[in-house]
């Protein structure tokens, strides 16, 4: 199979049982899951995505609108749907993760086994994001970098944080701009996580997520703020491993 700018993959299994799809936070990139294939079970195969705008995609336009991306999406999983598979996004991600189970779901491609979100109040309870689009560059670095989406070393030094802005204020449109439009629920299993200490996301906006499924939403909390993906959190990836063992043995 040809390269797919699209997907990194790592750790390459030659006949997976499950292969997961994972979603970055916005401002992130591939690099948020390098250390997630040692964590979960052989048979998963993590396939990391790697938007426009970013490393090895720096030159390409970043995506700044839903629907634009997750058909893009849908073009480039496409013919790596022929095994069972799991999709996850965090923040940002996960509205991402979400519109594109739905639309793999409604075009009739293989539905996923089970759509895992973290550090995202549901789409249709999440309020309007914060227009950041005229603040200079130190005040949304330091926006950035309170959310915890960007390390303070990386907004420190200038050459590291000019390459990442673009990239990142093209996210931070596009979850501006995203909206929720009900079209019934999916029929895929969610699995959402929060961190107990996360500012943004509380109980009653994890819950809703069952409002979008027929089948059925466990919500799992485990200790930590709004950045479990960004500082590689163990309880994060030690939640995805238990929902993704209800699917796949290890």
């Amino acid at each position: 199979m040809a390269e797919n700018p699209w997907l990194v993959v790592r750790a390459p299994v030659a006949r997976p049982a499950l292969r997961l799809f994972c979603l970055p936070y916005a401002g992130g990139n591939a690099g948020a899951f390098e250390t997630w294939r040692a964590g979960l079970p052989r048979a998963v195969e993590v396939n990391a995505v790697q938007y426009p705008g970013r490393r090895e995609r720096a030159a390409d336009p970043a995506p700044r609108r839903m629907t634009p991306l997750v058909q893009a999406l849908e073009a480039a999983l496409a013919p790596h749907l022929d095994r069972p598979y799991a999709v996850y996004g965090d923040c940002l991600g996960a509205y991402v993760a979400f519109e594109l189970v739905r639309r793999l779901e409604r075009r009739g491609h293989r539905p996923a086994d089970l759509l895992v979100v973290s550090s995202a109040v549901a789409p249709h309870r999440a309020e309007v994001e914060p227009d950041h689009s005229g603040a200079d560059d130190a005040t949304f670095l330091a926006e950035l970098v309170a959310l915890g989406t960007m390390p303070a070393a990386v907004a420190a030094h200038p050459e590291l944080a000019a390459a990442a802005l673009p990239a990142a204020r093209a996210d931070f449109e596009l979850g501006r701009s995203y909206r929720y439009r009900d079209a019934g629920p999916i029929g895929v299993p969610v699995t959402a996580i929060r961190g107990d200490a996360d500012p943004h996301v509380d109980d009653v906006g994890t819950a809703a997520w069952a409002d979008l499924t027929t089948a059925g939403c466990t919500t799992v909390t485990v200790p930590g703020g709004h950045d479990l993906l960004a500082r590689a959190d163990p309880g994060l990836l030690g939640a995805v491993r238990s929902a993704l063992l209800g699917k796949e043995p290890s």
